[in-house]
């Protein structure tokens, strides 16, 4: 059975993607900081998996040291689900959480990932990123390393994904326009899943990228700029020293 690892699946959309994965008897590594709030995410897991393969590993994505830590405890891994992320007011933490971590970490997996996937998830504010929005120039940044990944390096199949419009809570008529995280969830696990998938396609919700199924949407504007995308990652290397590559 294949083995998953999927970061800031605790809670939110990370959750529902560990679910979902679980389901197919996969075994899924549950990265996140804190051990009690795994436990509680494991337990109503198998409340629904009773036979759920599932292992916590304990990450911190803005600490470089705990993500190459993590990342050398693991001896098998078919996919990483880049997932996690925080909106805050520290835009450094936030940066390095959403971002770098994510960037080193898969630098770090590579000697595993020959042959598997990175799955990255950005936002629907990281398509177009207005100047002072720090949170989405974060998912933007994210989202540009999964296809520049794509470009560099022919090992792995780099796929981007965005949930949509997922909130926690849907009531009508919202509903007619956005979803739940149950369904922000599917995108990430149809790039994890999908043979038809392609390097560097992107997977989002079907209704005007809101809502829905999910399937591949055209990369547009900013997220096609291959300059953009070029200088992030010289940053992102500069930043944490690592090269995915």
């Amino acid at each position: 059975m294949p083995t998953y690892l999927v970061t800031g699946s605790n809670a939110g959309i990370g959750y529902h993607v560990a679910l979902q994965l679980a389901r197919t008897g996969a075994t899924v590594v549950m990265g996140s900081r804190s051990a009690e709030k795994v436990d509680a995410a494991m337990a109503s897991i198998r409340s629904v998996v009773p036979d759920a393969r599932l292992r916590h590993l304990q990450l911190d994505l803005a600490d470089l040291d705990s993500v190459k830590a993590a990342a050398h405890e693991l001896d098998s891994l078919d996919a990483v689900v880049c997932n996690g992320g925080v909106m805050i007011d520290d835009t450094e933490l936030m940066y390095a959480t959403n971002h770098l971590g994510h960037f080193a970490l898969v630098g770090w997996l590579m000697p595993l990932l020959a042959g598997g996937r990175v799955v990255t998830t950005g936002s629907l504010r990281g398509k177009k990123v207005k100047d002072g929005d720090d949170y989405a120039r974060s998912k933007q940044d994210q989202m540009l390393f999964g296809f520049e990944l794509a470009r560099r390096q022919s090992a792995v199949t780099s796929i981007v994904n965005h949930p949509g419009g997922a909130l926690d809570t849907i009531r009508f008529p919202v509903s007619l326009l956005l979803q739940d995280k149950e369904a922000g969830a599917w995108p990430a696990v149809q790039a994890v899943l999908d043979p038809s998938l392609r390097s560097g396609q992107m997977v989002g919700p079907r209704v005007f990228g809101l809502r829905g199924e999910p399937r591949v949407e055209p990369v547009r504007g900013q997220l096609a700029d291959v300059t953009l995308a070029a200088q992030v990652w010289d940053r992102s290397v500069e930043l944490t020293g690592v090269e995915p590559a």
